[in-house]
């Protein structure tokens, strides 16, 4: 008999949700930072197309990525969000959404200096990458919306599919 009252609960922790809509929060958070980073990486080289700027970039994208995949790893195992934290996520969403356009963008007005550089195919396969994992981690959270703000939430992110779409055609046509 105690044996089982001591693995009862060891098994109850095993089974419990991992994250919240803090969690995802904090995931925005990191992401969002990483854009930045990025984006300020980007505009630097643009202004004076300093080739050892690029690595940066590389570095910052990379970190990006892993950043986003972590996000949807957290998103996934975390609770279904309430309407509060539905509208908190939905908050930084937006400001996540204004900054990724401004990062895409600034990455197709750089591409001459980019592909001056020989480095578009690396931009495009980074930009490959960085879309489909957004969609999934997109995907991940959407789904811990609450059903009834599903679509507004699928709203919100259209922006992103719609500039990550606008930066690889740009970049597809440098390979």
């Amino acid at each position: 008999m105690r044996f089982s009252t001591i693995l009862l609960p060891l098994a109850a922790l095993s089974t419990s949700v991992l994250a919240d809509g803090a969690s995802i929060l904090n995931a925005l958070s990191t992401i969002s930072n990483a854009t930045t980073a990025l984006n300020s990486s980007i505009t630097s080289f643009r202004a004076d197309g300093d080739p050892l700027k690029l690595i940066p970039i590389l570095i910052q994208s990379t970190t990006l990525l892993s950043d986003i995949n972590d996000g949807t790893n957290t998103a996934s195992s975390s609770a279904n969000l309430t309407v509060d934290e539905t509208l908190t996520v939905a908050s930084a969403t937006l400001n996540l959404v204004s900054s990724v356009e401004t990062t895409l963008d600034n990455i197709v007005g750089g591409e001459k200096l980019f592909s001056s550089e020989l480095v578009s195919p690396v931009i495009y396969l980074n930009l490959v990458q960085e879309k489909s994992a957004t969609d999934k981690f997109s995907a991940a959270v959407i789904s811990k919306v609450p059903e009834s703000l599903q679509s507004t939430a699928e709203t919100i992110v259209a922006p992103i599919d719609t500039a990550f779409t606008a930066a690889i055609a740009a970049f597809k046509g440098q390979l």
